[in-house]
């Protein structure tokens, strides 16, 4: 199922999709979900962050096979480079070469910690896109990546979160720039899977619910410009679309 927020003429709200209609639901956290009995045709939605995260992770060392000889690395993005489907990334080229990254994104559905391969995934709620937006020329400068990581809307997650999805370490991912595709790659590519980045993780800090985990991105970097349209699309979740602007 299709879980997302999105913004409507009644305000902002949770929603699943069903029946085709998006649905108003009281928390998409909730199972058996409780619907409100107020539904919205896409139309009538616009879709922001499919959550507000307390902490966003995304995974390092994890971008080829060859990288499982590394140890595994994860490090932590200020949730205030989140970013919606057709929010702004904003490229100060002052700063150099800007990339933007596709990759599957898991959505933790409640507290996790010092997680084992064979629990992890019972805390996952679903997966979204995410964009772990760099600039690779800044990260010599800075090994804690603030200065590459965390500029204003450099972690664009969406449209929404799909609950049923089961090839997570074998997704076919595209990233399209100005409408022409420039790279087609699989998380089959990445030194770690999902319950394995999870595992890391929570062996050192706590995850939450709604909290996310970028996995890493395998092969999935493009450079962008000032003007440039990013899609990118995860085969069975959906499409993800932003603009680079100037700041």
């Amino acid at each position: 199922m299709k879980l997302a927020r999105v913004r409507t003429a009644s305000g902002i709200r949770q929603v699943a999709f069903k029946d085709g209609k998006w649905n108003s639901v009281e928390d998409i956290f909730d199972s058996p979900l409780k619907f409100t009995g107020e539904a919205f045709t896409e139309q009538e939605c616009t879709f922001l962050a499919p959550v507000e995260p307390r902490v966003i992770f995304a995974m390092a060392h994890n971008g080829t096979p060859d990288q499982i000889n590394n140890p595994p690395q994860a490090f932590q993005k200020s949730t205030h480079t989140l970013a919606g489907p057709g929010d702004s990334i904003y490229r100060d080229a002052s700063l150099g070469q800007m990339d933007v990254e596709c990759e599957l994104t898991a959505v933790i559905s409640k507290t996790a910690r010092h997680l084992t391969l064979e629990n992890a995934m019972d805390h996952v709620l679903g997966f979204t896109i995410g964009n772990d937006v760099t600039l690779p020329e800044q990260t010599p400068h800075d090994h804690l990546l603030l200065q590459s990581k965390n500029g204003d809307g450099f972690t664009p997650i969406g449209p929404w979160i799909e609950t049923d999805f089961s090839h997570y370490d074998d997704a076919t991912m595209y990233v399209r720039i100005n409408g022409k595709e420039v790279i087609k790659t699989s998380t089959n590519q990445l030194a770690r899977g999902v319950a394995a980045q999870l595992v890391h993780v929570t062996k050192y800090t706590t995850l939450g619910r709604g909290d996310v985990l970028l996995g890493g991105s395998p092969t999935s970097m493009y450079a962008v410009n000032a003007g440039d349209q990013v899609e990118l699309e995860i085969e069975g979740i959906g499409l993800l679309a932003n603009s680079v602007v100037a700041s």
